[in-house]
């Protein structure tokens, strides 16, 4: 054999390797990918008439630990939002005349992933809706899901006892004492109520608790927010679900 055949299976078996490691590397870092977070995937319901403009996202999850449960979150998911469709339908069609001149009756529904990982998933839909008057109305319904038990979570179900209430309003208080200029324009001392025990998500490693439109403030500010720190919270917070602070 001449030195150059040698050079060229040399060359040939280096090639082989490289590719070998290369195809290795891809499959660990989709396994990986895997591990992140489930999927979500979305479609988008679309159309308009002479009185009526609708827009309406629709989620769906893949990858649950259990099948049955993931095929429930999804059909109560696109239910809801058939159901709304439906609804709305109805009252622009009743309204269509009340609607300010060259304006239409709208639906528009949105949905924003806050986390997924750790077997936990927050999702928030936001819907507008606008049927006549000088605004729609818009609110947020929150998803909080255990993926590891199959179950949506309530604010409630984090905590170890029911003094996390007055630990949570606490850290709230503060919160608006230290940020005094950002929420300023509140007409009410925010408290946890029954509604928060959904009106949350998580997200940046925060327990975010948010009041809808008109609870504490005039509608054009929104939704009022309160980010807590999930870390000063671990230590209320049952075991379980510690693996959402990272």
């Amino acid at each position: 054999m001449t030195a150059a055949t040698d050079l060229s299976a040399l060359f040939c078996r280096g090639v082989f390797m490289v590719r070998v490691l290369v195809s290795f590397l891809i499959v660990i870092c989709l396994c990986g990918c895997d591990f992140e977070g489930v999927r979500i995937t979305n479609d988008v319901k679309e159309y308009e008439t002479d009185f009526a403009s609708v827009k309406a996202e629709i989620i769906s999850f893949s990858g649950f630990n259990n099948e049955e449960f993931e095929k429930s979150v999804n059909s109560e998911i696109a239910g809801n939002i058939e159901s709304d469709i439906v609804a709305f339908d109805m009252e622009a069609q009743e309204n269509k005349d009340n609607v300010r001149m060259g304006n239409k009756c709208v639906l528009e529904i949105d949905w924003e992933e806050k986390y997924n990982n750790n077997d936990f998933i927050s999702v928030v839909e936001e819907k507008y809706v606008y049927t006549g008057g000088a605004h729609g109305s818009t609110v947020r319904i929150p998803k909080n899901i255990d993926i590891a038990t199959g179950k949506e979570i309530k604010l409630s179900d984090l905590f170890t006892d029911t003094g996390y209430e007055n630990t949570l309003n606490r850290m709230i208080n503060e919160l608006v004492t230290e940020n005094s200029e950002e929420y300023k324009d509140l007409w009410a001392k925010p408290e946890i109520k029954q509604s928060h025990q959904t009106d949350f998500y998580i997200n940046d490693n925060k327990l975010v608790i948010f009041f809808q439109p008109y609870d504490l403030s005039y509608y054009a500010r929104g939704f009022v927010e309160f980010p807590l720190d999930l870390g000063e919270l671990s230590g209320y917070m049952k075991e379980e679900y510690r693996r959402i602070i990272e």
